[in-house]
């Protein structure tokens, strides 16, 4: 039996409320980690801004052990966090709101640490 260990230091959490509404999605990426936060597209590329999301991704993915995730498309998201997590620095609320209706997107709730 071969064991590897491997640290990490938890989840990001860039849910703003409870209720939610994700889907599963393949990643395109084939190596590296995908952040939460990162805006997907519909065929499971990052977007980089945000324009052309399907929805936001929402945990980090190692794709090169696993390249499937889940997108949020309805609910409520902290975008500092999300922008902080992902380093998609040029997603705004305007840019999401278009691309993803669904999403609501919150910047002044406080918790963003």
């Amino acid at each position: 039996m071969i064991y590897q260990k491997t640290e990490f230091g938890g989840t990001v959490e860039i849910l703003a409320a409870d209720e939610f509404k994700a889907i599963p999605i393949k990643l395109a990426a084939t190596s590296g980690v995908v952040k939460a936060g990162t805006p997907i597209t519909a065929a499971g590329a990052a977007d980089t801004d945000g324009a052309a999301a399907a929805g936001i991704l929402l945990y980090d993915v190692d794709v090169a052990r696993n390249p499937n995730g889940a997108i949020v498309v309805e609910g409520i998201i902290d975008l500092t966090k999300a922008k902080a997590h992902s380093g998609v620095s040029g997603m705004t609320a305007a840019k999401l709101k278009t691309a993803v209706p669904g999403i609501v997107c919150r910047e002044n709730i406080g918790v963003n640490e």
